[in-house]
């Protein structure tokens, strides 16, 4: 556990009697039967079940180690199951905390204060491997407690604490399930890459792509093939990066689910390069057949989703238009803002077209329209973003290609990556004058 939780923890756990006191008041304020005994003056807290629960044992409950009769008391008192939970959690955490400590790194005065620990891996990463697999055997010892004195969590299914609501398909079991098996396959590369120190044999590779193997099949092996369907579209390699281009492309579901599975084959069998932490040496037939592939998974997704849609997500990819898409949310800007300043670059494009090819111009006359073609751009920019936005946007690269249109070229953009552009002169360069005829002596 870190130093951090350590802290936090004790410090808790060393104000849970406040936290009983207060909610004790509230309880008197709410109609709770409270006496005082005028010897002793102990306040009594009336339960639901008759009996009476005073401040002072409520207290003794907290110090003492025993968080069974810690957890009989608070409900006898009563307190909510998930007050109860937490307050209970707090004490079996402390019986775990010196033995958590214990494995701390200790501090080497003689390390120097400016330089990290080359070998290190993680915040455990000066443990030993006993001591990491003491570790694990601590965290399990402690969940296998809190199960058993408060048994299952009915508000949170998973019991090592937080869990990705896309696992909810799973039965709770199944979940838990997952989860141990991802942990421990987890532990076991961290293993690997711990003894790696930073450099990778070819060994090393072997083991993490035997343990990936290992861990794909026995995901596989808890789970029925809808379920197995069910969580390539959610946790694959695949669905982790499709998420994200899925989110700037504002998809539907259906569009998801049409793009999934084209994405998906293609990344099987050419975007695995650099599994299991290292590159594999690939020969110029496999980039030529992937080159193919690419070319083939376009037009495939233009017929499922069709052709405007997927004009709509290439945009939705390129830097400049999810830079302008952040501005009009942090800003609050109109909805269309993003759209309307992206479509400036078609209009600039055909303008300077105009420009380079308008024989009545003169050179001199050119440079000036291709300045003047640019300006008014940024000021339109600056008009619709606002002074302070359209410059930070300018400052980050925004509308990169405008420097090309004020150096007096013309810019053509790359239709299956927006990103991408072109130049070509759009002010031909005067032709060097040829020396003259060396004269004979």
């Amino acid at each position: 556990m870190k130093a951090l939780p350590l802290i936090l923890a004790g410090s808790l756990l060393a104000n849970a009697a406040l936290v009983t006191t207060v909610t004790m008041r509230s309880r008197e304020k709410n109609g709770a039967s409270i006496s005082t005994g005028s010897t002793a003056k102990r306040t009594q807290v009336s339960s639901g079940n008759g009996s009476n629960i005073t401040g002072r044992d409520l207290v003794a409950a907290l110090n003492a180690d025993d968080p069974a009769a810690l957890r009989d008391i608070l409900r006898d008192a009563g307190f909510s199951d998930e007050m109860v939970r937490s307050l209970v959690q707090m004490r079996i955490w402390k019986r775990y905390e010196a033995r958590y400590k214990a494995l701390q790194p200790k501090p080497d005065p003689s390390k120097p204060w400016w330089k990290d620990d080359s070998r290190q891996n993680g915040w455990n990463g000066n443990m030993t491997k006993a001591q990491r697999e003491e570790m694990r055997q601590i965290q399990k010892d402690q969940r296998a407690e809190m199960e058993r004195v408060l048994g299952p969590d009915k508000n949170n299914n998973n019991w090592g604490g937080w869990q990705d609501p896309r696992m909810s398909f799973l039965s709770p079991d199944k979940r838990k399930d997952l989860q141990q098996v991802q942990q421990d396959y987890q532990e076991l590369m961290n293993d690997v890459q711990q003894e790696m120190q930073g450099f990778q044999l070819p060994s090393d590779r072997e083991k993490l792509r035997f343990l990936q193997e290992e861990q794909k099949k026995d995901i596989e092996a808890l789970m029925t093939p809808e379920e197995r369907t069910a969580y390539d579209l959610r946790m694959s390699p695949t669905a982790q990066n499709l998420r994200w281009q899925m989110t700037q492309f504002d998809a539907t579901e259906e569009e998801y689910l049409k793009i999934f599975p084209l994405k998906k084959a293609f990344d099987d069998k050419y975007n695995n390069n650099d599994s299991y932490g290292g590159y594999v040496e690939r020969d110029q037939n496999f980039w030529k057949a992937r080159q193919e592939a690419d070319k083939q998974l376009t037009e495939q997704m233009k017929s499922v989703i069709g052709a405007e849609r997927y004009n709509d997500y290439l945009r939705s990819q390129d830097n400049d238009y999810q830079q302008l898409q952040a501005a009009t949310r942090r800003l609050e800007l109109p909805a269309d803002t993003p759209s309307k300043v992206y479509a400036l670059r078609d209009d600039v494009a055909a303008d300077a077209k105009q420009i380079a090819d308008n024989a009545n111009l003169s050179d001199d006359q050119k440079k000036a329209s291709f300045a003047a073609l640019a300006a008014k751009t940024r000021a339109q920019v600056t008009s619709t973003l606002g002074t302070e936005a359209a410059e930070a946007y300018f400052k980050n690269n925004g509308m990169r290609w405008l420097n090309e249109i004020e150096k007096g070229n013309v810019v053509t953009f790359d239709t299956t990556n927006p990103g991408n552009w072109n130049t070509t002169q759009g002010i031909k360069p005067k032709p060097k004058p040829k020396p003259a005829p060396k004269t004979a002596p």
